[in-house]
């Protein structure tokens, strides 16, 4: 995407960002995920699509991919993008409300959730709800990452899950904390 910049600075309350991520961060982020394996994979905020072009190389041709972005532009880009994968599905909806849409898809369990949400503009109650709601549709084995600049939302998501490991990228801009989150036993 040529203006990715612009794009990002005219939305950053659903952006969060001023550049697409690091190939170091992608990396970071699907480390030790068994995404060949996985049925149902969720991405929240895909944005220009570098996350959703790694994940289409790890995962099965099987394996259902949905990705929810808000923003119009990046919305347009990667559905024309990714338009030839019948197992991508990129949809123009909140991650807010990936529930509903699992639920219209008779989808019960996820393997595996990937987000680049901006937490910081969300409401702390918006972010518990999401958690928790998301904790509720991960495999015993599935992970939900999601990475961030700050600690600022790590007490939330040690009060929804097991274990959050984290990891530093450096080489990002800017820098960015992935927290890898074990759904509850």
């Amino acid at each position: 995407m040529k203006s990715f910049f612009k794009e990002a600075v005219n939305s950053i309350q659903t952006s969060g960002t001023i550049s697409p991520s690091s190939k170091f961060l992608i990396k970071n982020c699907l480390k030790g995920l068994k995404l060949n394996k996985a049925n149902v994979v969720l991405e929240f905020g895909p944005g220009n699509g570098c996350i959703t072009e790694a994940l289409i190389k790890k995962i099965g041709k099987n394996t259902q991919l949905y990705s929810f972005e808000i923003n119009s532009k990046f919305h347009n880009f990667c559905t024309n993008k990714f338009s030839e994968y019948e197992n991508i599905h990129v949809l123009k909806e909140s991650a807010l409300e990936f529930k509903k849409i699992l639920m219209s898809e008779n989808i019960t369990e996820v393997d595996y959730i990937i987000s680049s949400l901006p937490l910081s503009f969300f409401k702390n109650h918006e972010i518990s709800s999401l958690f928790q709601e998301i904790s509720t549709f991960l495999t015993p084995d599935g992970r939900f990452v999601q990475y961030q600049y700050s600690f600022g939302k790590y007490p939330l998501l040690k009060q929804v899950f097991d274990k959050v490991d984290i990891n530093f990228t450096l080489f990002n801009i800017p820098p960015a904390f992935t927290y890898r989150c074990h759904p509850a036993k």
